[in-house]
């Protein structure tokens, strides 16, 4: 399966800068109207009832507050612009190299997908690979497995092509219990998104930079363990 990824047109953040720049033009705007209006007041007070010394240090103060607000908030922007092309680059790092993230998809090649799960302990573990409607298309029977991390290979001319979801059990004395799956796949795309941020393309879907647990070379087409 072929997924065409948007390496070499990363679209740029959507940040709305406009608010900072009109909001600042605006704050000069009226800093500069108030002290015109303040000279005009003080020009034409009345000598026996002059203006509030404290009312105008204020009105000054509130206006500086505003202006020192302004500054921060286009440090801000700055800021985050300078974090995005940070993250954009990095991403651009992992096109073309394998990732490993929490998850339960596989890609089914040639009649093969590898499954990746985490055992608690040793012990025997159960298979089921669904489609994309969610039909069962494959189980594979209980069998051992170590401790730690695992990454199997299930070979079976009849596994439809495509992404496939699976799940893996593990055999209780009682009950089976669900394992933590992981998902591997090739990065074939970045996306700067400006609601989850910048974002991997691995098997179809987006994932998230910081839910990349382990980069990894792409494997060969030759698996040595494998199941039927």
């Amino acid at each position: 399966m072929v997924v065409t990824g948007t390496f070499g047109s990363v679209p740029s953040t959507p940040t709305d800068t406009g608010k900072f720049v009109s909001s600042k033009q605006d704050a000069g705007k009226l800093q500069t109207d108030f002290l015109k209006m303040l000279t005009a007041q003080l020009e034409h007070q009345d000598p026996l009832e002059p203006m509030d010394n404290t009312e105008m240090t204020s009105q000054m103060a509130q206006f500086s507050a505003l202006g020192e607000q302004q500054q921060s908030n286009e440090l801000l922007r700055q800021l985050i612009s300078m974090q995005t092309v940070d993250q954009v680059n990095q991403a651009v790092g992992y096109m073309g190299k394998q990732v490993v993230v929490e998850g339960n998809r596989t890609l089914s090649e040639d009649g093969k997908a590898t499954v990746r799960f985490q055992m608690p302990e040793n012990g025997a573990a159960t298979v089921n690979l669904y489609d994309e409607s969610g039909r069962l298309v494959k189980t594979l029977d209980a069998r051992p497995f170590e401790a730690g991390e695992q990454s199997f290979t299930i070979t079976d001319k009849a596994l439809p092509p495509g992404v496939l979801t699976f799940s893996v059990a593990l055999h209780g004395a009682e009950e089976q219990t669900a394992l933590m799956t992981f998902e591997a796949g090739e990065v074939t795309g970045v996306v700067n998104n400006p609601e989850n941020g910048v974002t991997l393309e691995v098997n179809g879907h987006a994932v998230k930079l910081a839910d990349v647990r382990r980069v990894e070379q792409l494997p060969s087409k030759t698996t040595s363990s494998s199941a039927g």
